[in-house]
């Protein structure tokens, strides 16, 4: 049994856990109230984005679509660089498209720990992923250290990682994300891109999707398509909308994954001090019942050695 010296120092371990939990709770609870408001913000925008670019994918297809006699479309992320020059017919969806040979996994994980199963989750939709499709040369391309950490010694090829990136969504990383992600869909090197990340329900839910990047399903059968009037040429909106699209849709998918992880931080930390906050209880009835039975021999020697004096 643990002497009254071990439990002094059990106590004292517990109690500053139970301290940097409670700190790492209230932290992360600031962080998530932000990071939920920016997430509900970007999604309806982001999925407004995407019916709008779905119909326009659709009169792409119109014979009377001026795009159709020049099908490549200048893509531009920063002013004063070369633009991504990419084939239009690459960024929609196509009927009868068939599997890609080699596609790239965007995972967006996170950078650190003690958020409970929301690293494990993410990474095991990756290594399902990979299972699930095993005639694909599949390509990782980690957003987060958590999956570049985990994947770094596989087998699976890792040809593009980012770290490092601000809860605050600045808009030149996230412009420096989205513009490697075209220039590799664009270089080649991969022939389609899913995202697997985790989209925010609430502070204890999250769900993890795998959605398709760049090739935009096409929306059919809208009459609002014939009354779509675009200035000043249909091209030139096309290169307008698609970075904007493709540099939205990172934002939002950042947005649901910083969310998500603050709440499984919240929460984990939150379980971490409760149960903190039981051991130092069930430590201190320990203690106070070893001080009692130290008590109790001491009385019982005192009385047997008055005995023997008589």
């Amino acid at each position: 049994m643990a002497s009254l010296l071990d439990i002094k120092a059990r106590l004292k371990a517990v109690e500053n856990i139970k301290k940097i939990t409670r700190a790492m709770q209230l932290v992360a609870a600031a962080k998530f109230k932000r990071s939920e408001d920016r997430a509900r913000t970007a999604r309806p925008y982001s999925q407004e984005l995407d019916e709008v670019l779905g119909i326009l994918a659709g009169l792409a297809e119109s014979a009377e679509d001026s795009a159709a006699a020049d099908p490549t479309f200048e893509l531009s992320f920063f002013e004063g660089e070369p633009p991504l020059e990419v084939e239009g017919v690459r960024l929609f969806e196509q009927l009868d498209e068939p599997e890609p040979k080699r596609p790239g996994v965007v995972l967006f994980t996170a950078d650190r720990g003690l958020c409970g199963a929301f690293n494990t989750r993410l990474i095991r939709a990756a290594l399902e992923f990979v299972r699930t499709h095993p005639k694909m040369d599949v390509k990782l391309i980690p957003i987060g250290k958590k999956g570049f950490t985990f994947f770094k010694n596989k087998d699976i090829p890792i040809i593009y990682h980012e770290d490092g990136i601000s809860d605050k969504l600045e808009l030149d990383a996230i412009k420096r994300i989205t513009h490697k992600l075209v220039e590799l869909f664009v270089n080649d090197e991969v022939d389609a891109l899913y995202f697997i990340y985790a989209q925010f329900k609430s502070a204890m839910v999250s769900t993890i999707q795998i959605e398709k990047f760049i090739g935009i399903p096409r929306v059919e059968g809208k009459k609002e398509q014939e009354d779509y009037i675009l200035e000043p040429e249909r091209k030139a909106v096309y290169e307008q909308l698609l970075p904007l699209y493709a540099t939205t849709k990172v934002f939002a998918t950042l947005a649901d994954s910083f969310a998500s992880e603050y709440g499984a931080r919240m929460t984990a930390m939150q379980l971490a001090t409760k149960n903190a906050e039981e051991m130092f209880d069930d430590l201190v009835i320990l203690r106070n019942r070893l001080r009692q039975a130290a008590i109790t021999k001491e009385l019982g020697e005192i009385v047997g050695g008055a005995e023997a004096l008589k």
